[in-house]
């Protein structure tokens, strides 16, 4: 069973890859605003996970999934070219996540 903590990194995950590509396509004053929110958004609910879970595995999840999703990110929203090489070790990162989850139940 999945613990409710684990939740919380997602949410961080998703804002990391928001405030990534928000540093690479704000123009107006509003979307840095938004860029700025999702920062400090994503470091507090990683802080918040670092309450329940190791720091390790928390830092290593959270980046894991901010890595994978700004890649994803990039291919569906910004044009970059797909590459199998990238999909492949987005795949062997989320099973080092999995990984690690199942570990430290």
């Amino acid at each position: 069973m999945i613990r409710p903590q684990w939740g919380i990194l997602p949410l961080a995950g998703l804002a990391e890859v928001g405030w990534a590509a928000g540093l690479k396509h704000a123009e107006m004053l509003t979307d840095w605003m938004l860029t700025v929110v999702l920062a400090i958004t994503s470091l507090w609910l990683a802080s918040r996970a670092v309450r329940y879970m190791p720091t390790s595995t928390v830092y290593t999840v959270f980046v894991g999934l901010g890595a994978a999703g700004t890649a994803m990110a990039d291919w569906v929203f910004f044009g970059v070219p797909f590459h199998w090489p990238v999909l492949a070790f987005i795949v062997l990162l989320l099973v080092g996540v999995i990984g690690l989850q199942q570990v430290n139940d």
